[in-house]
């Protein structure tokens, strides 16, 4: 199946938009994690830009804990722009599915991860785990392994 310009140019958009969207996470929590330096141990060089000063009437638990559901909320945005490329390029509804679903595993199980070091007091030996996994949904990694998958498929099916 030959994509048409118009088709082209919309992928080429929400690519833009998932590149701008992975710059923009990347502000927020670099900012997060000064912020989270400086009020930890207390430190007076702070580095956070001045559009996220807001940051400093926070806790130390308030700004390790929100990383969660910001994690959780850029997961779904990224997922929406992978499902939107999926559906571009491919026009398959099963695709688009199982890239929802990738997203959702993987997100899921990045926690699973997390929980189960708090509940067993084996942090340490999880977190780095459940870092990588969520980092999984937070980068183009993950899209692009589903399009070189989907790609594979779609080219054996025509075979």
């Amino acid at each position: 199946m030959t994509l048409t310009r118009r088709t082209k140019v919309s992928i080429a958009v929400l690519i833009a938009l998932y590149i701008a969207t992975g710059f923009f996470r990347e502000f927020i929590f670099l900012n997060i994690n000064e912020q989270s330096r400086v009020t930890y141990y207390q430190a007076t060089d702070s580095h956070v830009a001045p559009s996220m000063h807001w940051l400093s009437g926070l806790s130390y638990s308030t700004l390790y804990y929100a990383k969660w559901p910001l994690t959780l909320l850029f997961t779904a945005c990224f997922a929406f722009i992978s499902a939107a490329i999926v559906r571009k390029w491919f026009s398959n509804k099963n695709f688009v599915k199982i890239t929802w679903l990738a997203y959702a595993i993987t997100f899921a199980a990045a926690l699973l991860f997390y929980l189960a070091g708090a509940v067993t007091d084996a942090r340490e030996s999880t977190y780095g785990i459940a870092r990588f996994l969520a980092g999984l949904t937070e980068t183009p990694a993950l899209l692009v392994m589903l399009l070189a998958s989907f790609l594979a498929l779609r080219s054996r099916d025509s075979v």
